[in-house]
């Protein structure tokens, strides 16, 4: 039987399939937003301005999925500055945030078209909830394990990354929360996230 060290890998093969699925599911959430189909040609231009009038809620959503994505690739990015080799449970913990990455496209666009609806809304908080879970278990995990590390973190770092990643566990509760109450503007906390991670006291060492 292999020993945990010899099941022990270096980091590039799961960075590189993070950079794809990341890249891939920002590039998918474009989708989510319709095309004008059947416009007449003489009544184009207020055809058009009306149809992209009521797609500002989905042009709002695509925004929110795609810095917040762009949020968590940077602090995946931080995870990685400091990793040195992973072990079976952190690369099956990185697969199943990649799960939830490649789910986000399908929930936003759920949410850009029935946003105004629980239902319609939920899914998407619901996705960003278990992908904040899985970044910040990942964290604590390899805090507890110094071994895949380049070298031993001292504890202000270990408490900004929890802080750092606690972030979009704590918004994603806040628009569940409020998708009980105005479903159609529940997802506006999530603004926030990218700003609050921008500043200074959240920054690794």
């Amino acid at each position: 039987m292999r020993s945990a060290a010899e099941k022990e890998l270096g980091t590039s093969r799961l960075e590189d399939l993070a950079d794809g699925i990341f890249g891939f599911a920002m590039t998918l959430l474009v989708l989510g937003i319709d095309v004008p189909q059947n416009i007449p040609k003489n009544q184009a231009d207020q055809a058009l301005l009306q149809h992209l009038i009521g797609l500002v809620p989905q042009f709002l959503i695509y925004a929110l999925a795609f810095f917040t994505l762009g949020s968590l690739w940077y602090s995946h990015q931080l995870h990685f500055r400091h990793i040195k080799k992973v072990d079976a449970r952190l690369i099956w913990s990185n697969i199943l945030g990649f799960m939830f990455i490649a789910l986000l496209p399908f929930t936003t666009n759920l949410a850009g078209d029935f946003g105004d609806h629980q239902m319609g809304i939920l899914p998407f908080e619901v996705n960003l909830l278990l992908l904040g879970l899985v970044f910040y278990s990942e964290w604590s995990y390899i805090s507890s394990h110094p071994h895949l590390l380049h070298e031993e973190l001292d504890p202000l770092t270990l408490a900004r990354g929890k802080e750092k990643n606690a972030i979009t566990v704590v918004l994603a509760l806040a628009c569940i929360a409020l998708s009980f109450f105005i479903p159609s503007w529940s997802a506006i906390p999530l603004a926030a996230s990218p700003f609050i991670k921008m500043r200074g006291r959240y920054r690794f060492k």
